[in-house]
């Protein structure tokens, strides 16, 4: 029991360090104050998308086929560049764009790598069970681990927003450090005599099995993917809102940082509301009404209605992300887990692309009301889908 809370106190620790990003609070914002238009910004955003489609399942793969570990060291290392080629940017387009390339490449890393190793370890110890309650802490580490860099970030660019994107790289060296200690148990495991050798390709395969002997894996990816993804999205795009209700740049920190306590809290308390098959419907729906009265903004105090509609959903994303692992059960965990994740970029790239047009056409506050209409169709097709037997979360 000891070895397993060292083990969650790194694995904690590591989350919270990956998204610790002072740039997080104003990169969108630099890149509109350096002279990139909103489409541009939304073009970027797509690019990033593009950019982790294309290395998300082929990175599960080498997670599946080599030590986890190895990953999580490189990841943030890959990761602490895009700030690197950031801070030297100065405005110019392609460069944002490269360091959204080794975003993409480090998250890719590890994204499914992280989560299948914690699986695997509670799974050894015996604790399986409690995914969804580790799980929440997880989401929480992460969100308060962005929360804490946006607050900071708010206040250190309210001096020097170049500052905020250099100081972000520090807490990804250091996670670096700490993936040294996450051991994988996979590691440990003995090859039973006459059992068929995994090849690296192997993994595709697998992954693509399980999603054909599972529909409630098809239905959780379509959800996630489709569904929840538009509030991650509208997320990148929410310094633009602060400028348009006149949300003073040092409170865009203190905002950010507020909303991720909640919505840590929300994750953590996750677990509690496990069963209630409802709330994959109702609260995206709650969520999408309140973007629409957001979306009215003409003051700063609308922002706390955009605010809770990100906190609405915390405790389906985390209940989402259960019913995905606890339905798999093939050996290629990570590969898996990169398809849910690629599937995610790949609506992302259609959504932002959209989003950014919309707001270029209409302005960015009514772009964020069409965005809350489109949960209506969503939360009728999740109680269809359950009157159909499927479930979107456990």
């Amino acid at each position: 029991m000891a070895g397993l809370r060292r083990f969650l106190a790194i694995y904690y620790a590591y989350a919270f360090l990956f998204d610790f990003m002072l740039a997080y609070a104003v990169y969108t914002a630099l890149f509109s104050l350096e002279g990139l238009s909103v489409a541009e910004i939304g073009v970027l955003l797509a690019f990033w998308s593009a950019s982790a489609i294309v290395l998300e399942m082929p990175s599960g793969a080498l997670s599946d086929h080599f030590d986890r570990r190895v990953l999580l060291v490189i990841a943030p290392l890959l990761k602490a560049l895009t700030f690197v080629f950031w801070g030297v940017a100065g405005g110019n387009f392609w460069l944002y764009g490269l360091g959204f390339l080794f975003w993409s490449a480090g998250q890719a890393l590890q994204s499914g790598t992280r989560e299948s190793l914690l699986y695997e370890r509670l799974d050894e110890a015996g604790r399986s069970t409690e995914f969804d309650k580790v799980l929440g802490r997880d989401n929480a580490a992460e969100g308060l681990g962005i929360g804490a860099g946006a607050l900071l970030g708010g206040l250190v660019a309210q001096f020097d927003m170049d500052l905020a994107v250099w100081l972000s790289i520090p807490p990804l060296l250091l996670g670096s450090v700490l993936a040294f200690w996450l051991r994988d148990t996979r590691r440990d495991r003995v090859v039973e005599d006459g059992e068929t050798p995994i090849t690296y390709l192997s993994h595709f395969a697998d992954a693509i099995g399980e999603f054909r002997r599972h529909a409630d894996l098809r239905f959780v990816t379509v959800y996630m993917a489709v569904g929840l993804i538009t509030f991650e999205l509208l997320e990148e795009f929410d310094q633009l809102y602060y400028l348009a209700v006149a949300v003073p740049i040092w409170l865009w920190g203190v905002l950010a940082g507020g909303v991720e306590l909640a919505y840590a809290y929300a994750s953590v308390a996750a677990h509690r509301l496990a069963g209630k098959r409802w709330l994959a419907w109702a609260l995206p729906l709650a969520g999408g009404a309140l973007l629409i009265v957001a979306s009215f903004g003409d003051n700063p105090w609308y922002v706390l209605l955009l605010e809770l509609a990100y906190v609405a959903i915390a405790p389906v994303a985390v209940l989402a992300e259960t019913r995905f692992h606890r339905v798999m059960d093939g050996k290629s965990r990570a590969t898996t887990t990169s398809a849910l994740v690629m599937a995610q970029n790949i609506a992302g790239i259609a959504a932002t692309l959209l989003f950014g047009f919309l707001a270029d056409w209409l302005g960015i506050l009514p772009a964020y009301g069409w965005a809350g209409l489109v949960m209506v169709p969503v939360a009728l097709w999740v109680i269809i889908g359950q009157g159909r037997g499927m479930r979107a979360i456990d």
